[in-house]
């Protein structure tokens, strides 16, 4: 009689805990996993990453190699890797985030309007094939903090050079992107660092 009752007090604070499977209990019963004792790595959207939704980005180093691009600004391939790109493109905006955005030294130039000087310290790189080749060019300036760019500005107007000034993205495109301190003309700081490489299939 005494170990029904037993029995019972144990099924009990079975139920009470949640448990859905007698075989997890007394160990962790969280719903962090499911009832076999599992972790379940889905989120409930409360934890959502932003760059969750990129089109043909992430983080991360990709294999693409340096070596074999032809610069048309100036070659930053041995300049230190300092910061890793996360690249996130939504509503014809290209954001490339990296931490160096707030820590890399700030250069005076003239602003395009020729009205106004502004602050800046990096400059955004595509890498694209042609006929065979890889050219890379810068097609930006970068304030700090200012990581996002309107995708129309990512094409050979930007570039300025030969042969990309003509050159346009098209969908489905594998292009490479890196962010480096300033690399368009003259490194006006003197400071040299760069991202990782990031693919992207242009959307």
């Amino acid at each position: 009689m005494k170990f029904f009752v037993r029995a019972s007090a144990l099924l009990s604070m079975l139920l009470l805990s949640g448990c859905s499977d007698v075989w997890c209990w007394p160990f962790d019963c969280s719903s962090s996993k499911s009832s076999s004792g599992v972790v379940d790595d889905s989120t409930n959207g409360t934890d959502e990453d932003p760059y969750d939704n990129q089109i043909g980005g992430g983080s991360g180093t990709s294999e693409f190699d340096l070596s074999k691009v032809t610069w048309l600004h100036t070659d930053v391939s041995s300049w230190p890797v300092t910061s890793t790109l996360s690249i996130s493109i939504k509503n014809g905006t290209m954001c490339l985030n990296f931490s160096g955005t707030s820590t890399w030294p700030t250069a005076k130039i003239l602003h395009t309007n020729g009205t106004r000087y502004i602050q800046v310290n990096a400059n955004p790189w595509v890498f694209v094939s042609q006929a065979g080749k890889w050219y890379g060019g810068t097609w930006e300036w970068m304030t700090p903090n200012g990581n996002c760019k309107p995708i129309s500005k990512i094409e050979g107007g930007h570039i300025k050079q030969a042969p990309l000034k003509n050159w346009e993205p098209r969908s489905g495109d594998k292009l490479y992107f890196m962010v480096s301190s300033i690399a368009r003309g003259a490194n006006l700081n003197n400071y040299k660092a760069r991202t990782n490489v990031v693919e992207v299939t242009w959307p």
